[in-house]
């Protein structure tokens, strides 16, 4: 018997949350990833929105993270836009392909004022690319958001 009660998905870093659509990208504009939200992050720290176990890291750069619910959810959180192309090495990611994580969990670590200062926009979105068992999900408004506490998307 499947539940009705919402679940959640908490801020990944402190910040300005808008709306994915005002993100200075197509693809993740248009939602061609799939839909999302993005952060304007205040600090260099990006946590596990939810529990679930890492399944994809960009590993040259670690600047994007994938992480899969037990719903069959599956999450990518892009640090940055272009920051594949960064020449220098600002993401430092805590965690391993397969590591169970928890809601809260330190994930990713980065020099923000590096990548302003190479002037790459450090916008930080979070995209559902799988639904799996999830029939809706529903993102909160713009608003200040606090890693780990803000609930940014309720799904059931």
């Amino acid at each position: 018997m499947s539940s009705k009660k919402h679940k959640e998905l908490k801020a990944y870093c402190d910040g300005k949350l808008i709306n994915i659509e005002k993100v200075n990208d197509e693809i993740f504009a248009n939602k061609i990833m799939g839909d999302g939200i993005a952060i304007k992050p205040k600090e260099g720290k990006i946590y596990a929105p939810c529990d679930g176990i890492v399944t994809a890291l960009f590993d040259q750069t670690n600047h994007a993270i994938g992480i899969g619910t037990k719903d069959g959810m599956q999450l990518l959180i892009h640090c940055g836009l272009d920051t594949i192309y960064l020449k220098d090495k600002v993401f430092k990611c805590k965690v391993k392909r397969g590591t169970k994580v928890k809601t809260g969990e330190l994930l990713i670590t980065f020099d923000l004022e590096k990548i302003k200062k190479e002037k790459f926009d450090d916008i930080t979105m979070l995209v559902i690319t799988g639904k799996g068992n999830i029939k809706e999900a529903n993102f909160i408004d713009e608003c200040i958001t606090k890693a780990k506490e803000t609930v940014i998307c309720t799904f059931r």
